[in-house]
């Protein structure tokens, strides 16, 4: 008799709770984002750097690309042409004489105990006929400034031998053949 009560009284109190729950509001999933992890989340920073990838270092600078942005150019019918490619890439000036250059050009936008640090460009490549032109470049300071910017007409010229213009052929011709890859299995 006494194990009947208590199992009696357990069921009332469950009853209870589930009847109490259901005029709550239902749970969202903001909730219920529970992240487990034994390593800290990567900083600002940190996820910047991830961001690239290297190719290039030479006495200018460090050249890399964002992985994330190879895309195709052109649609045809509805299909990307997979000759023509653009990414966004990155230098990172290492070399003190064209950074001293750059600082007395740019000396008028950048913020106190600010210097020349990097710059991006659009890139465009046809990989048929091996050739590239810039869309876009942007100059940025220390502290994120932009500097300059400035946006061509798209005009392709021959991609350099030994250039970071033709490393970056290179990944854009292996990034298609991958592409080609997955898209026959």
């Amino acid at each position: 008799m006494k194990k009947l009560l208590i199992l009696l009284i357990t069921l009332f109190c469950c009853a209870t709770a589930f009847a109490a729950d259901a005029d709550k509001k239902p749970a969202t999933q903001e909730g219920m984002n529970w992240e487990i992890s034994m390593m800290p989340k990567p900083s600002e920073e940190e996820q910047e750097q991830a961001r690239w990838s290297i190719v290039v270092e030479n006495n200018v600078g460090i050249y890399a690309y964002d992985m994330d942005s190879l895309t195709f150019s052109k649609v045809t019918n509805g299909l990307p042409n997979k000759n023509i490619i653009s990414v966004l890439t990155k230098t990172v000036f290492t070399d003190k004489d064209m950074l001293k250059k750059l600082n007395e050009k740019y000396k008028a936008s950048l913020t106190k105990k600010e210097k020349v640090q990097y710059c991006e460009i659009v890139m465009t490549f046809n990989l048929q006929d091996k050739t590239y032109g810039v869309e876009v470049m942007d100059v940025y300071g220390s502290k994120k400034t932009l500097l300059s910017h400035q946006a061509k007409e798209l005009k392709f010229v021959p991609v350099p031998a030994g250039s970071f213009a033709e490393a970056m052929l290179e990944v854009c011709q292996q990034a298609v053949a991958a592409d080609t890859q997955a898209a026959a299995k």
